[in-house]
């Protein structure tokens, strides 16, 4: 057990996502001036010395350095004020959650304790979701899968909407949910792109580990494209498609691969009669950079869904790279412009044969008036061999350019 600590969390603003821990005294600072711990440029709203935190784990307290526009603890103007575990301070555009961690555990690392899960596990508790999480109350179920649901959330103060991901205790007793839970966490922490669902929180709240995320109004966009002609279809899906490979850019240059990118994995949203997407569920991704040192994915285990998964990661979970994404966007991309098998699987089951030795069914075959240029990325992006794709993601977003203007 380590010792007493204060994280600030950056959860709203110009730099959302930032994290900052103390374990002794020391000062925190916001401002515009070049001295501050936390220096925002462009955010007109804060003075140059705005506010200050004094640290000094367990205890904190914040200052108000006569701003002018004011700082502001739980929604309320203050000059001077001792902080509390779950205290959000407000100064311009910027919100800051307090976690003060009395014992030092930091939240992802008790859920990476086997025996909590066990002890979870064992515990005869209900399955019923709570009612609210972090002054979050639990709206309507969005999404499910084998981890668990996906719920809309709105804050009781200030009526922020949020996605909350709940996993249950049965399934956190599974160590493989539980590493997968983290691993998306620790993932989403590091990740700041407008083309990436944003992470906010993780933690235990009852009985139930959860992940908060940035709420997408999402809309069914499959449907949306199969009611359009070919041509627009393909305009669109392309349109979709490079969006997505602009966040996945931004997750390769962070050192992380997703491993599963497939529809499923896009949210869409429509804003000012555009169509917005974001990349989300990182529970497969893994650091690159350090590949072949994670015990995730042991030998012969195969990670991600069949259908969009590249050869390599079929053979060998941890062989995945920033290409094997490569084919996976690819996968999806085929998806979205036709809704045709992109295999051989006379009996509607997708072989791993037809994917290692058969490889895809050209495009062409299914969509007679598919644009050449379509036919090449197509072709080039699901390739067996890695090094015949596009090298990043960013080329295949160049690519795909032309497609999506026309």
């Amino acid at each position: 057990m380590s010792s007493p600590a204060v994280v600030l969390e950056i959860v709203d603003g110009p730099a959302v996502g930032r994290v900052f821990t103390f374990r002794s005294h020391d000062t925190f600072s916001l401002g515009r001036s070049e001295t501050s711990s936390l220096r925002l440029d462009d955010d007109l709203v804060v003075s140059r010395n705005h506010l200050q935190i004094e640290i000094d784990p367990p205890r904190c307290c914040v200052r108000d350095l006569n701003s002018a526009n004011g700082t502001f603890v739980n929604g309320e103007r203050v000059s001077e004020r001792p902080l509390k575990n779950g205290d959000t301070i407000s100064g311009g555009k910027t919100l800051i959650r307090v976690v003060i961690q009395e014992t030092g555990d930091d939240p992802l690392e008790c859920l990476d304790a086997s025996d909590a899960y066990v002890s979870l596990a064992k515990t005869d508790l209900m399955e019923l979701p709570p009612a609210s999480i972090r002054d979050y109350v639990l709206a309507e179920q969005i999404g499910s899968g084998t981890m668990g649901v996906v719920h809309r959330a709105i804050h009781l103060r200030r009526r922020e909407v949020v996605a909350i991901k709940l996993i249950a205790p049965a399934m956190i007793a599974d160590e493989v949910v539980a590493k997968s839970m983290i691993r998306e966490a620790s993932v989403l922490r590091q990740l700041d792109h407008k083309r990436i669902v944003r992470f906010i929180d993780a933690g235990i709240e009852g009985n139930h580990a959860f992940l908060m995320m940035e709420y997408v109004a999402a809309i069914d966009f499959m449907a949306l494209l199969r009611n359009m002609k070919s041509a627009a279809r393909v305009r669109v899906a392309c349109g979709l498609v490079r969006q997505v490979l602009d966040g996945l850019q931004h997750a390769h240059n962070c050192g992380v691969i997703h491993r599963d990118v497939k529809p499923g994995n896009i949210l869409v949203s429509q804003n000012n009669g555009g169509l917005r997407a974001k990349l989300a569920d990182f529970g497969l991704a893994k650091n690159f950079l350090n590949a072949g040192l994670s015990k995730f994915s042991g030998e012969n285990e195969i990670k991600g869904t069949l259908r969009y998964m590249a050869p390599e990661q079929i053979e060998d979970s941890r062989s995945a790279t920033p290409k094997s994404d490569i084919y996976a966007v690819g996968a999806t991309l085929y998806a979205l412009v036709c809704d045709a098998p992109m295999y051989d699987c006379s009996d509607g089951r997708i072989s791993i044969d037809a994917i290692l030795r058969k490889g895809p069914i050209p495009i062409e075959h299914h969509l007679a008036d598919a644009p050449a240029t379509l036919v090449q990325i197509l072709h080039r992006a699901l390739q067996y061999d890695p090094s015949s794709r596009f090298s990043t993601a960013d080329e295949m977003r160049t690519a795909l350019t032309d497609l999506a203007a026309s």
